[in-house]
């Protein structure tokens, strides 16, 4: 490949010469000290595994005001191939309370995404830092199936115990399964591969500062791919033990998810409602095998909220749910804590009734996020006493029968979509 000799400023305003490459690994970072330096010696031990190729290891930081800069680059040494690049951060992402450990990642990605459109590169891919451990295979599953395969866009899948992920079972995956017809397990997730097509094709939309865009990045991008028709597979990457801090409310972790989910169907409605059925994605990667979870989890504080709820937010809910599903939720308040189910057809059709009020703006919607927690932790105890007698191994089953009622419900959404008013009083 040529040297076209691009000019990159680094975070320290020196500029560096960098020639044309092939692959990019992306890290963007945001006072990360404690994670950054077994990080970036994996992306390094990775990213020379493809020997043939030239690669280079991106950080792009948000303004750490500890050593996370200065460990990134002690722990690769003198190794010529890295670019420390300083992406912007606005006020809107300082003042936002946030469930994710990177401010501004729509202005981080577009920032990798740009740099890896300049340096014309065939491969990208984009790791998060708030991870305790990785391997340099994660880079060869992110990138491989790109370089070797020529997929356009590789998704995570991460391995989780039965009790984990349980929003992404509950309503991302399924949600985007029924919606847009692709069976990518981790829609949102923290770990990605593009191609260099991909990149140039999202380098060229315009739609990046939607305020939709600024919650979940990971988000669009996973939609924009397959509404683009770019050739998609997913990465078996095993398990993903993250460092966490306090995170927010769980209101806030739903506008930032679900809320962002609604608003790319909002957007999108004119090609989800013509697509039927769903299709599987190919993964591809090193096998992992479930650890049992025998921990125990006491949902009687959850199915309490949702009594609690019940009581509280029925003239709420009465805007947003139709009769009948009001009537099935009074009827589910007063099951022991037992015996406590929510039915998968009711919970569904929940869902898209606050996808609908979301689209209305009902309320508002950082209101209808706080409206929907309690029914969320409703189902949450459900799913948790549905598969505690379960082995690890079987809890896929129990996911892909709601994914199943997500897409056998989906004409509920169409009609509610359309005529509104159809199933309110």
């Amino acid at each position: 490949m040529p040297e076209t000799g691009v000019v990159i400023q680094n975070s320290d305003g020196s500029l560096q010469e960098v020639g044309a490459a092939d692959i990019l690994v992306g890290i963007p970072t945001y006072n990360n000290a404690d994670t950054i330096r077994p990080l970036m010696r994996a992306a390094q031990n990775g990213a020379v595994q493809f020997s043939s190729y030239k690669a280079v290891i991106m950080q792009a930081d948000g303004g750490s005001v500890d050593s996370t800069v200065q460990s990134a680059r002690d722990a690769l040494g003198n190794w010529p191939n890295l670019i420390q690049v300083s992406y912007p951060l606005y006020p809107v992402h300082r003042l936002a309370v946030s469930s994710q450990s990177i401010p501004g990642r729509d202005s981080a990605f577009q920032t990798i995404f740009s740099t890896a459109e300049r340096l014309g590169v065939q491969a990208c891919c984009i790791i998060e830092p708030d991870i305790k451990t990785v391997t340099p295979d994660w880079i060869g599953s992110l990138v491989q199936p790109v370089l070797e395969s020529g997929f356009d866009f590789v998704a995570p899948r991460y391995l989780r115990h039965k009790y984990e992920g349980i929003l992404t079972n509950g309503i991302l995956y399924p949600m985007v399964r029924a919606l847009f017809g692709k069976q990518i397990r981790q829609p949102m997730g923290s770990d990605f591969g593009f191609s260099g097509a991909f990149i140039r094709h999202c380098v060229s939309d315009k739609n990046w500062n939607r305020e939709i865009e600024r919650h979940a990045v990971d988000l669009r991008t996973t939609i924009e791919a397959i509404l683009s028709g770019f050739k998609l597979c997913q990465a078996l990457l095993g398990p993903r033990p993250v460092k966490r801090d306090q995170l927010p409310d769980l209101s806030t972790i739903l506008t930032e998810t679900v809320g962002s989910l609604f608003g790319q169907v909002e957007l999108t409605a004119e090609h989800w409602q013509r697509i039927h059925g769903s299709e599987t994605v190919p993964a591809f990667g090193l096998r992992f095998d479930s650890e049992p979870d025998d921990s125990a989890i006491d949902v009687t504080p959850m199915i309490e909220k949702f009594r609690l709820g019940f009581v509280n937010l029925q003239d709420i809910w009465g805007l947003i749910l139709p009769p009948a599903t009001l009537l099935e939720l009074k009827r589910m308040s007063r099951q022991t804590d037992e015996s406590f189910r929510f039915p998968d057809e009711l919970w569904v059709r929940a869902i898209y009734d606050f996808a609908v009020a979301y689209r209305l703006r009902t309320i508002g919607r950082d209101h209808l996020m706080g409206a929907l927690t309690p029914l969320y932790l409703a189902w949450v105890a459900s799913f948790i006493l549905s598969v505690s007698g379960l082995r690890p191994a079987e809890v896929p089953a129990r996911v892909e029968r709601l994914c199943k009622t997500y897409e056998a419900e989906k004409p509920y959404l169409i009609s509610r979509w359309r005529w509104p008013d159809r199933f309110m009083p």
